[in-house]
């Protein structure tokens, strides 16, 4: 019994800290307007060592998490399953780009990866560019 209820606990901790992506930007976009947020795309590609850390280590940060879900649609994609729409340029993984609702490219592409510090102060610095 106690070893069930541990199990459970578990479970239910390593499902609360998961961020809910998508892999389609249409489909982001059409979420984004009926939430009134925004849409944070993230290019990736599997073995890739700085999207494995932006993924285990700062989108696992309890702010990172708390700012994404209350302000922003999160779109993965991956290079080597998904299509990257043309509008999304890289040059290496990750990338991150900014969109309102309709598609609108808000900030700039953000390549490489940030510790946690810096990832959320790029993340307040969209969401006031956005407001103007």
């Amino acid at each position: 019994m106690i070893k069930s209820l541990l199990l459970l606990s578990l479970l239910t901790l390593s499902l609360f800290g998961e961020q809910n992506w998508s892999h389609s930007y249409e489909e982001a976009k059409t979420q984004a307007f009926k939430e009134k947020k925004l849409v944070l795309v993230m290019i990736s590609r599997e073995g890739c060592d700085a999207c494995w850390y932006m993924e285990n280590i700062v989108f696992e940060d309890e702010g990172v998490q708390a700012l994404v879900t209350e302000n922003f649609i999160p779109v993965y994609l991956d290079t080597q399953n998904d299509g990257i729409p043309e509008a999304f340029d890289y040059a290496g993984t990750p990338t991150f780009h900014f969109t309102d609702a309709q598609g609108k490219k808000i900030g700039y592409r953000i390549g490489g990866a940030s510790n946690i510090k810096d990832f959320t102060a790029t993340l307040e610095t969209i969401l006031k560019e956005a407001k103007k």
